[in-house]
């Protein structure tokens, strides 16, 4: 049954308090890597997690010699929704949650082709100083992207905590955003990009962490894939590029991420450099790069025939319908393509 007790509220009432935006990470479309003969062009809207990351890597690397990657830099997955269905991406980077409700208001035929890896463990709740508990929640705000992998999560943890009826207000915020209200004091919680949230306990070194995946017994922890989504109509035109492309990443990008870490640590590190995050260092991405599981060929294959993602979003859909995120469960037998993992 959806929570009566918890309230929302909107980004614009809490910035007209006085809060300043942080900088935006919607950053001009760039081109990185390797120059080479390409054959194709894929235009890539992407979110700066570093499972993301190794779709660049293979730009950087000349993994896919006959696709020139170009990549556009979005905040969360909605905004990035929004550029693929309005043409200006052919393909995105993105958490498994916002596609369902896009999904189910059939905005567009959208394909999720690949798993860049699953990020359930890297998820945290970070509270002001002083909390102890997601408890301490009780009659607060905290600031989350409605209908996101960051909602889904906070979601979780409380019904794990037996907290779901708890009367708490949500901030609808994207993540950078909610971390710049969190930081000014303006709501009491946050749960942040994990490639950010650094700053949180940089600017408030005594800040609560209440929760994290990796803390949550793997029975009870929720599956949160990143993905690699397109539409059908983008898949039929360009199903070469997409192959290529997906067999990279499962092969020789994984590989290189299991057997030269370092390395890619830091190719990861001039990543983050190219989008304005100049102070990031080993010690930074280390922990938040090998917090994902990825999966090489073989495995990738082997979640797509045993449904496991299709499962995985099954669970989503039921919350989100539960809580009211959505009106209905989307079409996931449509939304899980294997018409790439199957050629890989």
């Amino acid at each position: 049954m959806p929570n009566s007790k918890t309230s929302y509220t909107r980004r614009r009432a809490i910035f007209q308090g006085g809060v300043a935006a942080a900088t935006a990470l919607t950053a001009p479309t760039f081109f990185v890597g390797k120059a080479h003969a390409a054959n194709e062009k894929l235009k890539v809207g992407i979110i700066p997690a570093y499972s993301f990351g190794l779709y660049w890597l293979i730009q950087d690397q000349g993994f896919a010699p006959g696709v020139e990657m170009e990549f556009s830099v979005f905040p969360s997955g909605p905004p990035a929704i929004e550029a693929m269905v309005g043409g200006s991406v052919d393909t995105i980077t993105v958490g498994s949650v916002p596609p369902l409700a896009a999904m189910f208001r059939k905005v567009a035929d959208f394909r999720e082709i690949s798993i860049c890896g699953d990020a359930s463990g890297l998820f945290q709740i970070v509270g002001k100083p002083g909390m102890n508990s997601l408890a301490d929640l009780e009659g607060k705000k905290i600031a989350v992207t409605s209908g996101s992998n960051f909602d889904f999560f906070l979601g979780v943890a409380l019904a794990n905590e037996g907290l779901s009826d708890m009367p708490l207000t949500r901030v609808n915020m994207e993540p950078i955003d909610g971390q710049s209200a969190f930081i000014a004091g303006a709501v009491d919680a946050t749960v942040p990009l994990a490639t950010s949230r650094k700053l949180i306990y940089d600017a408030l070194p005594d800040a609560s962490l209440l929760t994290e995946g990796s803390q949550i017994p793997i029975d009870k922890r929720p599956s949160i894939m990143d993905v690699f989504m397109t539409t059908q109509q983008s898949l039929d035109a360009k199903e070469a590029a997409y192959v290529e492309v997906v067999r990279a990443f499962h092969d020789q990008a994984v590989k290189m991420l299991r057997e030269d870490n370092a390395a890619t640590i830091e190719r990861m590190i001039e990543w983050q450099t190219g989008m304005g995050r100049a102070g990031v260092t080993a010690a930074d991405v280390e922990p938040l790069l090998n917090g994902y599981f990825y999966f090489d060929k073989a495995e990738i294959k082997e979640v797509y025939e045993k449904g496991i993602l299709t499962n995985a979003l099954r669970v989503q859909s039921e919350f989100l319908v539960a809580n009211e995120r959505i009106g209905g469960m989307p079409d996931l037998d449509a939304l899980v393509s294997d018409q790439v993992v199957k050629q890989i």
